[in-house]
């Protein structure tokens, strides 16, 4: 391979290269909002949880028609907040197997310029090596016939 060959081989190798760590970044934050978004859902449902358990101590000691109303009201809004939570969870884990994907694929490609690059040098290795073993050669036949002279 000529040297302008194995330079943009090792360019876009390169270019691979920023493009795994971008993808790791992305893959990162993707994973960070996961993290997030599963943390705000597990409090909404923690939180839900105790309300419910303040609902059912309030509704053992007794409790007018308008407070129960009231608990039912908040709990259907805060279902609705689990709900729309769930999405985002949902959602962000999405983004996550997208951002994976992307991220095997930069390797695999950053990879693929690896192995011609390597293949590419140990062309270049044999072709050099065959230069030498020709120099030796020759350098070999000059000495014997200065010799039989």
């Amino acid at each position: 391979m000529n040297g302008q060959q194995n330079h943009v081989l090792k360019m876009l190798d390169e270019i691979a290269a920023k493009e795994v760590e971008l993808a790791t970044e992305a893959l990162a934050r993707a994973m960070k909002e996961v993290k997030e978004a599963q943390s705000k859902f597990d409090m909404l449902m923690d939180y839900r949880k105790g309300y419910l358990d303040n609902l059912s101590s309030s509704l053992a000691k007794g409790m007018n028609a308008e407070a129960y109303q009231n608990f039912q009201n908040f709990l259907k809004k805060l279902d609705h907040a689990i709900s729309g939570q769930k999405e985002v969870v949902t959602y962000a884990e999405q983004h996550v197997k997208v951002s994976r994907a992307l991220w095997q694929e930069s390797q695999r490609k950053k990879r693929s310029y690896d192995v011609l690059i390597e293949r590419a040098d140990k062309r270049a290795e044999k072709v050099e090596q065959k230069k030498d073993q020709k120099m030796m050669d020759e350098f070999a036949t000059r000495i014997t016939r200065n010799r039989h002279k």
